[in-house]
């Protein structure tokens, strides 16, 4: 099932139904590309994800984590050994102890392994424009199987049509959902030094 749709969600969308056609699996994979852009263009999921990280002991009190919208903490080795995550915070992917302890020096001697994901589900925005992307996408891979699609325009007695292309600020080229990627890219902080 893809991540951000149900395929009930998916087969109710216009010419979506066939599902000869447009079998479940095309659809999960069309609907899997879009996801790990969105994903990788915001910088963190969207929905709860496992994740397991190996870092570094500092000898200091806090360890940072790749993803900052952590939910809980499935389990924290320190060299080989269990700690018990009650006695932990990782608020905004800052894992520290609550006690105030330090974390033992080493090299790649913490794992983490937690869930992260901005939303318990995904935002109808972003939900509505990857699955409309996805069908586009189906669409356009049967339908025009003969054509080129790296074209960047196609002329005819009619007029010339113009394609809109993945590029620097279009990281997919579906203009929904690069709107709505550009919307949560400008709305997600961003954490660094001036």
């Amino acid at each position: 099932m893809p991540d951000y749709f149900t395929l009930a969600e998916f087969r109710a969308l216009p010419d979506m139904s066939d599902a000869t056609t447009y079998a479940d699996a095309k659809v999960e994979a069309a609907a899997a590309y879009f996801t790990a852009i969105v994903e990788r263009e915001i910088g963190e999921p969207f929905i709860p994800r496992t994740y397991t990280e190996t870092v570094d002991g500092t000898s200091g009190p806090i360890l940072m984590l790749a993803r900052p919208a952590i939910r809980s903490l499935t389990s924290v080795t320190v060299g080989g050994v269990s700690v018990d995550t009650a006695a932990l915070n990782s608020a905004g992917g800052v894992l520290r102890y609550t006690g105030g302890a330090s974390w033992a020096y080493g090299v790649g001697n913490v794992t983490v392994t937690y869930v992260a994901g901005r939303y318990g589900t995904c935002p109808d925005d972003i939900k509505s424009a990857v699955m409309w992307a996805t069908r586009d996408r189906l669409l356009s891979q049967a339908d025009q199987a003969g054509i080129d699609v790296r074209r960047t325009s196609i002329t005819t007695d009619f007029g010339t049509t113009n394609y809109v292309l993945p590029g620097e600020k279009r990281p997919t080229g579906y203009p929904d959902l690069d709107a709505a990627i550009a919307g949560r890219v400008r709305a997600t902080p961003s954490f660094g030094f001036a």
